[in-house]
């Protein structure tokens, strides 16, 4: 489950949440210890009226001579009001971005008066090139910008979003920006377009004092298999997020940790590559397969790729020939299978 939402400040003055397809807004509060969007307030309000799903953020100016404190402080005197509502969130992309202990401490301060853990808006870059360790290790969600510029996406489709986002502290991240071109109906102009991975649910939790217990990373649905799990392959990747399927050197191999918002999220081995659903064949059996055994159809489509009732993978069936990859499966079935399709 995922939520859609847009991010908004004072350039997007007069748009009417109530005409365009959103779960949710994310709203510019302040930015550094001088300026507070004057809209920000009447975003809110809409939100809050159309149910929707809310969070506000604070762009830091850390490069301006600024303390963590007082931007904090600046940010909490302005979003007061917002507090048990909305997810507050630290907005870095300023020039130093490398300044890891400054929005740390701003996190800190912030998490303290309202009583929840924000997140932190950065870029992939900014994550990949600076040790963010203590502040994922404290729980503080991460939402991250990845996006290929001026590729207009129309009403969510996302068929150009592009690779996913490669993270090296976070175990996952709470939203991803995909898009700073979204175009909308009901709206004359682009937008920064965000899925949020969960429900309602998992995002008041971020919002409330049950933030305090950190939040579970994302488990799609499509995922079929699990660490320690043996697993056969006819296809690699040499990273989580590449697109170039590359010939294994092994049929085999075993799951050693997942990558669940990933698109290859099986890791196989000790950094023999990464693999994904369409690469796994089925679960590999140390057994030899023979005439005389049972083995089960993983897939219900036969060795010619004629698909089959689905209820042919909930049984087990007498092996009675074999020919190269052909299996031919009996009592009854007398069906040919490729042996890659088969558990046994």
């Amino acid at each position: 489950m995922t939520l859609k939402f847009i991010d908004v400040a004072s350039y997007q003055a007069g748009l009417d949440l109530s005409k365009i397809q959103t779960d949710g807004v994310v709203i510019k509060a302040t930015e550094g210890t001088g300026y507070v969007n004057p809209y920000c307030d009447g975003f809110f309000q809409q939100g809050l009226k159309l149910e929707k799903v809310l969070g506000v953020y604070h762009f830091a100016r850390n490069t301006s001579g600024n303390t963590p404190e007082k931007e904090a402080e600046y940010f909490i005197q302005h979003t007061k009001g917002y507090i048990g509502k909305a997810i507050p969130i630290l907005d870095w992309e300023d020039k130093d971005a490398g300044d890891v202990g400054w929005a740390y401490q701003w996190l800190q301060i912030v998490e303290k008066a309202y009583g929840c853990k924000p997140w932190i808006y950065m870029s992939e870059y900014i994550e990949n090139s600076f040790n963010w360790k203590k502040v994922a290790d404290a729980g503080y969600g991460l939402w991250i910008a990845k996006y290929r510029d001026n590729v207009v996406d129309k009403n969510w489709d996302m068929k150009d979003a592009g690779p996913i986002p490669s993270v090296k502290y976070w175990e996952f991240y709470a939203a991803w920006q995909w898009t700073s071109s979204l175009v909308l109906d009901g709206w004359n102009g682009k937008l920064d377009g965000n899925i949020f991975y969960g429900n309602k649910d998992a995002w008041k939790k971020y919002v409330g004092k049950e933030n305090q217990i950190k939040p579970q990373p994302p488990k799609p649905d499509n995922l079929k298999y699990k660490v320690n799990d043996s697993v056969n392959i006819n296809g690699i990747y040499v990273s989580k997020d590449s697109k170039e399927k590359l010939k294994p050197a092994i049929s085999y191999g075993t799951i050693t940790k997942i990558y669940p918002t990933s698109r290859n999220p099986y890791l196989i081995g000790n950094g023999t590559g990464f693999v994904n659903d369409e690469c796994i064949t089925g679960i590999h059996s140390s057994k030899v397969l023979k005439v005389g055994i049972k083995a089960t159809p993983i897939k219900p489509i036969s060795y010619d790729g004629v698909k089959l009732n689905s209820s042919v993978t909930k049984k087990s069936y007498k092996v009675i020939e074999i020919k190269g990859k052909r299996v031919v499966l009996g009592d009854g079935l007398n069906t040919a299978f490729h042996i890659d399709n088969l558990s046994y």
